[in-house]
């Protein structure tokens, strides 16, 4: 059967003012321009948080001082995950679901996002403050790997990672589909309702996909 809409009542079409082809042709560059950058951009910051999880437990500077290094290496992982989760958010916010006020259906479509970003960055910090805190106390890196409780408590981060850098990956993806940046596409499947129609695509679902 073909798609639904999302919900009975119909979204206010008030930003109608521009013609639909105008509206459609500046949403559809958005989208390609966001193809282009943002997914680019947080990507690299996929790549450079995997380069410090494969590094930052096993590494150590002997020459330069130990407290600041291990500190630095903390803060840092933790401004690159939130500078991936803004990426994020402002792609999404940049579909026209977003642009119009409708945002539940995304929070619907998009919810392992919004759920494996906090997760996985409260895992890192507390993760990279008990590494900190055991290597300020004097323990050396290679050392770490002796605890029982470090070691279970690094794979499970571990495998958080990879569920993370897969949904960033399938996320993107999703956000290619030009239909979520396409004033029409959504105009026609709210304005019909419930009524049964052959042609009507729910971009979400059928195109982005739900997570």
């Amino acid at each position: 059967p073909p798609p639904q809409p999302f919900s009975k009542s119909r979204p206010s079409l008030a930003l109608a003012s521009r013609s639909p082809v105008e509206s459609d042709t500046r949403h559809l560059k958005m989208g390609y321009g966001l193809m282009l950058g943002y997914p680019v951009f947080l990507m690299s910051l996929n790549v450079l948080d995997l380069l410090m999880n494969s590094s930052f437990e096993y590494d150590e500077f002997e020459e330069v001082d130990q407290e600041i290094v291990v500190i630095l290496f903390v803060l840092l992982q933790t401004f690159v995950q939130i500078f991936a989760f803004i990426t994020m958010f402002l792609m999404l916010s940049n579909t026209y679901l977003f642009q119009v006020g409708i945002i539940g259906p995304l929070i619907t479509n998009f919810k392992l996002t919004f759920a494996i970003h906090p997760i996985y960055m409260a895992m890192t910090c507390l993760l990279g403050v008990y590494r900190a805190g055991q290597q300020l106390s004097g323990l050396r890196a290679r050392e770490l790997w002796d605890s029982e409780v470090y070691i279970a408590a690094s794979l499970i981060h571990k495998l958080t990672a990879v569920i993370y850098y897969y949904n960033n990956m399938n996320t993107v993806m999703k956000l290619g589909d030009a239909s979520l940046y396409s004033k029409s596409a959504w105009v026609q499947l709210f304005s019909q309702g419930n009524a049964v129609s052959g042609t009507t695509r729910n971009p979400l679902q059928n195109g982005a996909g739900a997570s």
